[in-house]
């Protein structure tokens, strides 16, 4: 059965970060009926601006493909900074967002990463799974699985 991605926190962070009423949301949304409102010449320029300013930063991330630097994502806010302005954009940006969210899902599902958060989540965890089993035993219930014998992703 494959992961859903609408479950994920990936998925929450990009839910938060596109929802109306985040502030960045908001100024975007205010600078573009600026932008809209005035006249052909502020028009003409902020869609120039945006538009340089969208293939500096995607050449950058191109560059950074090859060059030490995060290259994706420089790609990504060129793509982001186009979005506000051409609908190409902004639909070739919800379409990256849906597949990296359905990527995300399912990479967090395989074996390798499930046995890496397994060691990396700390004695804690293990603590607590420790005395639940301990708890379990004491009121006479079988105990299945615990910090002890609990393997990667059980």
């Amino acid at each position: 059965m494959a992961p859903d991605p609408a479950d994920s926190a990936l998925a929450d962070e990009l839910r938060r970060g596109q929802d109306r009423n985040h502030p960045v949301r908001q100024r975007i949304e205010r600078f573009q009926e600026w932008s809209h409102r005035g006249t052909r010449w502020r028009r003409m320029t902020v869609r120039g601006s945006i538009t340089l300013i969208g293939l500096l930063l995607f050449v950058a991330g191109v560059a950074m493909l090859v060059l030490p630097g995060p290259g994706w994502v420089f790609i990504f806010l060129g793509i982001g900074v186009w979005s506000m302005e051409f609908d190409w954009a902004h639909r070739l940006n919800q379409w990256a967002l849906r597949h990296l969210s359905l990527w995300w899902a399912r990479l967090r599902e395989t074996p390798v990463v499930q046995w890496w958060h397994w060691c990396v989540s700390g004695a804690r965890a293990r603590v607590l799974q420790n005395e639940a089993g301990a708890q379990r035993q004491a009121q006479g219930r079988p105990v299945r699985f615990s910090a002890r014998n609990a393997g990667p992703g059980q």
